[in-house]
């Protein structure tokens, strides 16, 4: 018997919800290596920078109803879970830095956001 996998996009801003096509997230952790001189010619040290998170998620752009300014949003949040309730990660605090449309033969029409998040939340229930 198969199981269910996480499937869920919703993109929330100002308290409104926006069903997500896809979504894409990238979490850089912020460790890298100290380069110093000594005598086995390798790195010895690493240091922990600044965690950061980018996102790039494509949502539908309705008919008529499309009334967000996308070009300017700011702490927007995202939540990726799961339909039974027991896995999701939110990224909050989503803010816009690039905004594109996309059209396809198919009639699907796509706004597609990259955007960056100030922090992002587990939560498994």
């Amino acid at each position: 018997m198969a199981e269910e996998a996480v499937g869920s996009i919703v993109l929330i801003v100002d308290g409104k919800e926006y069903d997500c096509a896809s979504c894409e997230t990238q979490k850089q952790t912020g460790r890298r290596p100290v380069p110093t001189m000594n005598r086995e010619r390798r790195n010895k040290y690493r240091t922990s920078g600044v965690k950061s998170y980018t996102l790039n998620a494509a949502v539908i752009i309705p008919d008529g109803k499309d009334t967000v300014d996308w070009d300017n949003i700011v702490d927007a949040r995202i939540s990726i879970e799961s339909p039974s309730g027991g896995f999701r990660e939110t990224y909050i605090d989503c803010s816009t830095s690039e905004v594109s449309e996309s059209y396809s033969v198919e009639g699907e029409t796509r706004r597609n956001l990259s955007m960056f998040a100030l922090d992002m939340l587990k939560e498994s229930m």
